[in-house]
């Protein structure tokens, strides 16, 4: 196979992919989106104009997107951070990728770095409704989470009247 045909075949893993995504079969899914990084770093790795390079990256920049969201509703959360850096590796700046990883964060208890991420994105596109819905959802543990801990010490505060 050429670099042009290893491409293409690449673009139709992650087309199956996302067929296997719409009909709910996640491990079908991210095998084929396996398949499809394989050919398309294949082809990043021969060196191939700079075209196709290019062309390949944006689709690498997609799967990566993809598995994303197939993880994500699995909720393999390290995993969903781990895949949305490798996309963020190839575009800094793919606000799809970020907030994964700002979700990602949230999901694995670290609420500031998910906060810091989540808010970028919204910076630079504020009308983004995930993104809100994310934040507003973190704001809401974060009040359920010093809803505890306020029971908790009028709990030990009532323990001592007692005493």
């Amino acid at each position: 196979m050429n670099s042009e045909e290893t491409f293409k075949k690449g673009v139709e893993y992650r087309e199956a992919g996302n067929e296997a995504f719409k009909k709910g079969d996640y491990p079908a899914a991210l095998s084929n989106y396996y398949h499809a990084l394989l050919h398309l770093r294949t082809v990043g790795g021969l060196q191939p104009a700079n075209d196709l390079k290019e062309r390949s990256n944006e689709q690498l920049v997609k799967i990566y997107n993809n598995q994303c969201a197939v993880l994500a509703k699995q909720e393999k959360w390290p995993r969903v951070l781990d895949t949305a850096t490798k996309a963020r590796e190839i575009d800094a700046e793919n606000l799809k990728s970020k907030f994964r990883q700002g979700q990602a964060y949230a999901r694995m208890g670290d609420v500031d770095k998910a906060k810091e991420v989540l808010n970028e994105v919204l910076q630079k596109d504020p009308k983004d409704a995930a993104v809100k819905q994310e934040l507003a959802l973190i704001k809401q543990q974060d009040k359920k989470g010093q809803e505890q801990v306020k029971k908790a010490y009028w709990g030990m505060f009532d323990q001592q009247k007692k005493a």
